[in-house]
């Protein structure tokens, strides 16, 4: 063989190398991405070993189920059966796993733009989800299994809180043991749009570089006591869904155990689970519903403000609901526990309560938070007073009343008054009175915040002196509503203010309430909500469109229900 031969059969082995290298790295490359997209459950080997191999998020598509329903009215069992049979024959007709999940539009009905998800997997593990959406929040959160345990083989969740009318896109990530991403998926949806949510019109930056809390805007009692929603915002205030409701507003949502509770009508309650499946209903028999109720956490019962059908007064009672038993039970009638003020009182000239009928509204009460076990504060309007009763469910006693007037002088409820210590001008027409403990504080001692509305009427007592309470508003107009918060000091008989700052004036409803840092807002005559820092400055303000207001607007972040 001639030296020009020898080259050339080097050059041919060496060109041949070169090929066959190139075709093994681009098998390899080629696996690797196959591998990359697989929508196995199976984890690849190397996901285990110390060299991770990255897993890839597929997108896919969404075949979003809707159920049917011969049954209208979602607080039911006919209509919860109903989802349940449709789901579980969805379920037997094939199987569901991460790239190809069931998928089903506001399943049980109590949250517009919810999608129930459900897969399965051979690896326990948990999820995290993020919903993207134009010109709104992104919403990122681990999501809370129906039964909480930390890892599972059957994903089952209620996704909240897509925005309606737009494009969602949804992106999935499943986690194992050791918190390795073990899959990824994403796909888009689209909610209807929704005109039964009012518009928010204008947003306002304040002057605080204070970050917003986690969390919904819950708009409750929108426009009139009958509204029959309960809305939700996001912190840009984009629509987020909303929750039906049947004949009157929900002052409020409680979360006891692993249910979400709310009122869905005027004297009915519901008990709602994780994937949005009402498991119980409670009606309240002969009372009815207004302004608010409360979770006594120790005695597991809610404690609710009511009337009594059929009596001549309202807004002067308070029930106890047991959750277990559903039992239903008087605690307070306040024409019993304060007779003089109620005989004292008279109807308005109209010979009309606020609400058009005849019972005679004479003390008002709004709000209430538990103190301690059997330990009751209430904020009476009428009486722009807050009134403290102890020993709640066997026989109540009136312990402590915090007022500024002189609306209980020279009577026997003059000795239960804590001395106002400060320069202030009192509480009037307040709403949301809200206990707060600080272990930091000594016994007996611990704040008591609300929103004052600074207004100054109290329509079955003409005798009230409003002097003493100067700059109050009145009905249509005010200089200014208020954050309060008391020091009480209940072993010196005193309380004191420590912290205000004036808010959207609002002569009647409205609300504060502690979230994080921060304070969150609504005013209802105003037709604002927003959040203010801990140091009373704003951080932001939003203005919805209503033809009158909604009555209260709270900020629930659904942490340890929806979410971890």
């Amino acid at each position: 063989m001639g030296r020009n031969e020898g080259k050339k059969t080097m050059k041919i082995a060496a060109l041949t190398a070169v090929f066959l290298m190139a075709v093994i790295a681009t098998s390899l490359s080629i696996y690797h991405k196959v591998w990359a997209n697989d929508v196995r459950e199976e984890v690849n080997k190397d996901v285990r070993t110390e060299k991770k191999t990255e897993v890839v998020c597929q997108e896919i598509r969404a075949d979003v189920q809707k159920i049917s329903h011969q049954e209208k009215d979602i607080y039911t069992d006919k209509y919860q059966l109903e989802t349940d049979e449709q789901i579980l024959k969805l379920k037997n007709k094939k199987e569901y796993s991460f790239s190809k999940p069931l998928l089903v539009e506001n399943a049980y009905g109590t949250f517009t733009t919810a999608l129930y998800y459900y897969a399965r997997t051979d690896t326990p593990s948990y999820a995290k989800c993020k919903i993207v959406s134009e010109d709104a929040v992104t919403i990122e959160n681990t999501l809370q299994t129906v039964d909480k345990k930390a890892l599972v083989t059957e994903h089952e969740y209620n996704i909240i809180g897509l925005v309606p009318g737009k494009r969602n896109d949804i992106f999935m990530e499943f986690y194992n043991e050791q918190n390795e991403v073990i899959h990824k998926t994403s796909f888009s949806y689209k909610p209807a749009a929704d005109n039964q949510i009012p518009e928010v019109l204008e947003v306002k930056n304040g002057d605080s570089r204070a970050a917003m809390s986690d969390g919904f805007y819950t708009l409750l009692g929108h426009d009139k006591s009958t509204a029959t929603n309960v809305y939700f915002f996001d912190n840009e205030g984009k629509a987020r869904g909303r929750i039906p409701l049947n004949h009157y507003r929900t002052d409020r949502i409680l979360f006891i155990g692993d249910e979400m509770v709310y009122s869905y009508d005027i004297n009915k309650i519901a008990f709602v689970n994780r994937l949005g499946r009402v498991e119980k209903t409670i009606d309240i028999g002969d009372y009815e519903f207004h302004h608010d109720f409360i979770y006594d956490e120790r005695q597991d019962t809610i404690v609710i403000l009511a009337n009594k059908k059929g009596a001549d007064t309202i807004e002067d009672r308070v029930l106890g609901l047991d959750c277990k038993t559903g039992e239903v039970k008087e605690l307070i009638d306040f024409e019993k526990l304060m007779p003089e003020f109620r005989k004292s009182a008279i109807q308005r000239k109209d010979g009309k309560n606020t609400y058009g009928g005849t019972e005679l509204d004479w003390i008002h009460f709004n709000s209430l938070d538990m103190i301690e076990d059997g330990e009751v504060i209430l904020s009476s309007r009428e009486h722009s007073s807050l009134i403290k009763v102890s020993n709640l469910y066997q026989t109540p006693e009136i312990d402590y009343i915090i007022h500024a007037g002189s609306l209980y002088k020279g009577t026997k409820y003059e000795q239960y008054q804590l001395e106002k210590k400060g320069d202030f001008v009192g509480q009037a027409g307040q709403h949301t009175i809200t206990v707060e403990k600080d272990a930091a504080l000594p016994e007996n001692q611990y704040y008591l915040y609300m929103f004052n509305n600074n207004f100054g009427n109290a329509a079955t007592i003409p005798s009230f002196d409003w002097s003493l309470y100067p700059g109050v508003g009145a009905f249509a107009k005010g200089d200014h509503s208020c954050y309060y918060k008391y020091l009480v000091d209940e072993e010196k008989g005193t309380y004191e203010l420590v912290s205000d700052f004036a808010l959207p004036y609002s002569s009647i409803v409205s609300s504060v309430e502690h979230i994080g840092e921060n304070i969150a807002f609504s005013s209802g005559m105003s037709k604002c909500f927003g959040e203010y820092d801990k140091a009373g400055n704003m951080i932001r303000t939003f203005y919805y469109d209503a033809d009158k207001y909604s009555y209260r607007i709270l900020k629930y972040d659904f942490n340890q229900f929806y979410y971890r």
